[in-house]
């Protein structure tokens, strides 16, 4: 288990350092595939800081609390808590990413909450099957 979260914790402060404005077009996923117009429509020059601030954020708070729960509560909590909070952390990250299009797109917008939703949904499945064991 410590193995998998200083892993994560490690791959999580990466991803990081490894989306720039300059490689945005080609490492962001999502961005990547989106039209010159609707790039335009979208302020990566804030969201790149954000990107940033966020997955590092996610890499130090997951790894100090896995390791609490992991040493001082239990490692039944640590597990599920392993699995939640980035899921919960990505769906927060979504919505947040949808306020950085500088003119909504409702297409855009309306995949969103569709991955909000399914992210939703798996995660209460996963809460369903752990609290049952």
């Amino acid at each position: 288990m410590i193995t998998l979260v200083l892993v994560l914790s490690v791959i999580l402060a990466t991803v990081a350092f490894l989306v720039t404005e300059e490689n945005a077009d080609s490492s962001l996923s999502g961005y990547n595939t989106l039209s010159s117009t609707a790039k335009q429509q979208f302020d990566i020059k804030a969201f790149v800081p954000y990107f940033r601030k966020f997955h590092l954020s996610l890499a130090v708070s997951y790894l100090l609390i896995s390791l609490f729960l992991l040493f001082v509560i239990s490692s039944y909590w640590a597990k599920i808590f392993s699995i939640a909070y980035p899921l919960l952390a990505y769906i927060f990250f979504i919505w947040k990413a949808n306020s950085f299009f500088i003119k909504r797109n409702k297409k855009q917008y309306i995949l969103s909450i569709t991955v909000i939703c399914f992210l939703l949904i798996v995660l209460l499945v996963i809460m369903i099957q752990f609290l049952e064991s």
